[in-house]
């Protein structure tokens, strides 16, 4: 849509850099979780994804726009099964599919509220500042996986 409105084209390249990093990510990278820790993952991933949504808030054009898409794609792509790895890893395995339901409510949760709170946003200041307050959401999910990983460090 930022596309759109900026008149920048084509329009569907930053959903197909979206969508292809997400899906090569995941399934170049998809082990990591099981290899380094969900934690590790996390903080990696995050920071990319809020990168690439900081980089599309910025771009002065179509380019730099969709690179911010390719990034967010790719960091987002091993979040949410980054903190699954952790929400269900410690548990014992009669627990671990209750906790994998919780955890996926949080995020049913999190679009179910944060949709109509970004389409608020965009109508307000603009359709640029959906990615500035995304990036900005991103910060309290690198706090969290810092912190699970300083907990489940070895001593």
């Amino acid at each position: 849509m930022l596309f759109a409105e900026r008149g920048w084209q084509p329009v569907w390249l930053p959903f197909t850099a979206y969508a292809a990093s997400l899906i090569a990510a995941r399934l170049c990278f998809g082990h990591l979780p099981d290899r380094l820790g969900g934690a590790r993952v996390v903080v990696i991933f995050v920071a990319v994804e809020a990168a690439g949504l900081t980089l599309i808030w910025l771009a002065p054009g179509p380019v730099l726009a969709a690179i911010g898409a390719g990034l967010t794609g790719l960091g987002y792509s091993l979040v949410y099964p980054g903190f699954g790895a952790e929400a269900v890893g410690r548990l014992p395995q009669r627990s671990r599919g209750l906790a994998m339901g919780l955890y996926t409510v949080f995020l049913d949760v999190a679009l179910g509220f944060g949709s109509p709170a970004l389409g608020l946003v965009a109508a307000s200041a603009g359709l640029q500042f959906v990615f500035l307050v995304v990036a900005t959401a991103t910060l309290p999910a690198l706090g969290i996986a810092l912190l699970l990983g300083r907990r489940n460090a070895p001593l």
